[in-house]
């Protein structure tokens, strides 16, 4: 795959990121809160369930409004008639349809809420069936890139990697990073429906360090999925060479500082007043996953044949020569 971006292009990455955050991590923010809420008994998780229901919405609207672009765009591309994309359609559809089914499901549910408080349990049940194809929608984008990267056919026994694989990381390394990014956001978020929803001092006390728990807590998980990732890697490939080592550690420390800055909100008695903290750690989560995904890019440019994505690691470490 040769693919030649302009450098400037690589400044809009944390848009598309985000977008694909907000799609697959907030829903279920939305719905464990909302779990939390009907098992505590109390307001507060429901509230921000609510917020973050809102917020996943509108980057699922967002998100079909891409792909649909997209689509148009290739519809009259030879790509159409390719012999992946006529031998997988199936799945192809199945990778659209099932998070499709899931965002209209998530459209009940946001507009649910109205009658949430008299029918707890089905609306719940209406997030599970929002949040289940959501899901399995990923992991059919997951099973493409498979089938496109290895070659191995669907019913081949062989198909699903060996364990030692560093495929497994990889695959698994969005979950807890969407969660992360999604929680970022949502505090960002929280800041600007403030004076919209107006729910009181006490539920913006309650929020933001929940929210920053949520962020610090898959923060944890993503670091620990890198490592997983670097010990699965480092036998077969040189990951110390600059390109790969340096964009992989800016990504750890800009995660880090992140989540330092979601441990004030969570510590502090008055957390809306470290609105800089909770902007800056939306802003840092951000660059943690495009520089993790460029350490990536630059890992498949160096060890995979055919794989050709040039980033700009190389002229930035000219820079600093």
């Amino acid at each position: 795959m040769a693919l030649i971006l302009p450098l400037w292009a690589f400044a809009l990455l944390p848009l598309p990121l985000l977008l694909a955050a907000l799609f697959w991590g907030a829903p279920p923010i939305a719905l464990v809160s909302e779990l939390i809420g009907l098992v505590s008994g109390k307001p507060f998780p429901a509230r921000a369930a609510r917020q973050m229901s809102r917020l996943a919405l509108g980057g699922h609207a967002l998100f079909w409004v891409v792909v649909a672009a997209c689509l148009a765009l290739l519809s009259s591309h030879p790509l159409r008639q390719s012999e992946f994309v006529t031998g997988n359609s199936l799945l192809l559809i199945a990778a659209l349809a099932l998070p499709f089914f899931g965002s209209l499901a998530l459209v009940g549910y946001d507009l649910g809420w109205k009658f949430a408080r008299e029918r707890k349990l089905i609306h719940f049940l209406l997030g599970c069936v929002a949040n289940i194809p959501i899901k399995y929608g990923y992991w059919a984008l997951a099973g493409l890139g498979l089938l496109y990267f290895r070659g191995v056919n669907l019913e081949s026994p062989a198909f699903l990697p060996p364990w030692g694989s560093a495929l497994w990381p990889l695959m698994a390394l969005w979950l807890p990073l969407s969660l992360c990014l999604a929680a970022a956001v949502g505090l960002c978020y929280l800041l600007l429906r403030r004076d919209a929803d107006d729910w009181g001092r006490d539920y913006y006390r309650f929020a933001a360090p929940f929210l920053a728990k949520w962020h610090l807590v898959c923060g944890l998980i993503v670091l620990a999925v890198m490592v997983w990732l670097y010990a699965s890697l480092k036998g077969v490939f040189n990951l110390h060479l600059p390109q790969i080592f340096n964009a992989g550690l800016a990504s750890a420390a800009c995660l880090g500082l992140a989540m330092l800055l979601s441990l004030l909100v969570t510590v502090s008695e008055n957390p809306m007043r470290f609105k800089v903290s909770m902007v800056g750690a939306a802003v840092l989560s951000l660059a943690h996953a495009s520089m993790l995904l460029v350490a990536i890019l630059e890992t498949l440019n160096r060890y995979v044949p055919g794989w050709s994505v040039p980033t700009f690691m190389p002229d930035l470490l000219r820079l600093f020569r």
